[in-house]
């Protein structure tokens, strides 16, 4: 019985093996193909793959698209994560970003689609050799300068310790006049920190438990599925609620929404997409929920709870608040006093801004904060994005180094640079 065990065993590994093997060989093919910018070769190779028209069009569509955003790829690292699934980390030359391609086949490995993600600078790929600080300023202005200079238009702050090392403004902000340092930036969903951070200092203060239910602080609310979501799910996005951006009600109610209860309506008619706690999905209707909360807990405005409790002790002259889910402006002077008044637990108490800089509910996410671990760094912070915006916040809680990138270009080149402030500052000795 051993024996026959044995041999079983054997067979199904080595049968694993050859079927990641074949795998891994259809999304190198693919790579070949989509590097080559021929429509006439995806064309051909899309057709012995993809006999329905409908399903044709869109994935072919898809490609050139993809090629006409990204260019040309370079393969760094292959993974096969399961039989009919590969991933592909990609780097590509012209801005010297990463991308997450998914070549996804049939079980017999015949090629169905794919997916095509930004990625984080990958830890498999940190470098030897810390930089001084010279060198780290010689070569992010080379970065920015020969591979940024038509696309951003922004601030950059980059502190290590206590001291401010780049401190830059390139390119021209919306009116065609060149950014200057004090130039204040919309922050998009940078600003959910701020709601998190009020939400955890009314727990701080006992004024409420992350465990606690909406339907405490709006018991007339209607929707009754969203009454039952804690205060913790709609801060890690595991609420099962949507975004607000993508409600049929949006175009209607665009211009009305001045204050956080304009949003009711879209908390009213938010249909969940899992089961509270059972899932993860970005949600922006979840956090100008939180933004309700803060005014119901608190007895003020959201923007005036913020002002009070977070920009004023932070020593925040030149922000504006936004709502729940973001916005408001900003400096990179002004988000460099809030990093240090954040790590020095002036806005929290300090086991609560512990929680707050390591907790993630599912190594990406935490309590309205974004974290990678990339190597022995963990960063924490918030990007944001939007139509002329796009922003980083990112704390390296080892290193002690705090980098602030705002900008009034569109995404991702501001993440891109993030990217590469990441591959500078994280080196192996």
């Amino acid at each position: 019985t051993f024996f026959l065990l044995t041999l079983v065993s054997f067979a199904a590994t080595a049968q694993n093996k050859e079927q990641k093997e074949r795998l891994t060989a259809v999304a190198e093919n693919f790579i070949e193909i989509y590097n080559t910018g021929d429509t006439a070769a995806y064309k051909k190779f899309l057709e012995q793959h993809n006999p329905d028209q409908a399903s044709f069009a869109r994935v072919y569509q898809g490609y050139k698209n993809a090629f006409n955003s990204i260019g040309k790829v370079e393969t760094r690292k292959i993974t096969p994560t399961s039989i009919d699934n590969v991933e592909l980390t990609v780097q590509e030359s012209k801005f010297d970003s990463w991308w997450k391609f998914n070549v996804i086949t049939d079980s017999s490995q015949h090629f169905l689609r794919r997916t095509i993600l930004p990625s984080p600078f990958p830890a498999d790929f940190i470098k030897k050799g810390n930089l001084n600080d010279k060198q780290l300023e010689t070569q992010l202005d080379s970065y920015i300068t020969n591979k940024l200079s038509d696309n951003f238009n922004g601030n950059v702050l980059v502190a290590r310790g206590n001291k401010v090392v780049y401190a830059k403004s390139f390119g021209k902000n919306t009116e065609g006049k060149a950014n200057t340092y004090d130039q204040t930036f919309d922050l998009a969903s940078m600003g959910k920190m701020f709601t998190a951070i009020s939400i955890l200092q009314l727990q701080d203060k006992k004024a409420l438990s992350l465990d606690d239910k909406v339907e405490k602080f709006l018991p007339d609310l209607k929707n009754k599925a969203v009454s039952g979501v804690t205060i913790n799910q709609l801060l890690t996005h595991t609420s099962g609620m949507g975004d607000f951006f993508e409600s049929p009600l949006y175009p209607k109610l665009q211009a009305d929404l001045k204050t956080s209860q304009n949003f009711l309506p879209f908390i009213e008619a938010d249909k969940l997409l899992f089961e509270p706690g059972t899932g993860w999905m970005y949600s922006n209707t979840g956090f100008v929920l939180l933004g309700i909360v803060i005014e119901k807990v608190s007895g003020l405005k959201f923007e005036d709870y913020v002002r009070q409790h977070i920009l004023l002790p932070a020593g925040m002259k030149a922000t504006v608040p936004g709502q729940g889910a973001g916005g408001g402006t900003s400096t990179v002077s002004d988000l460099y006093s809030f990093s240090t008044a954040l790590l020095n637990n002036k806005l929290l108490n300090p086991a609560t801004t512990a929680r707050l800089l390591n907790y993630t509910v599912n190594g990406q996410y935490g309590l309205g904060t974004e974290h990678q671990q990339l190597g022995d760094e963990h960063i924490v912070g918030h990007s944001g994005g939007f139509i002329n915006v796009c922003t980083e916040l990112n704390l390296y809680t080892k290193g002690k180094n705090v980098v602030i990138i705002l900008s009034n270009s569109n995404p991702p080149f501001g993440h891109f640079l993030s990217n590469k402030i990441k591959e500078l500052l994280v080196r192996k000795s």
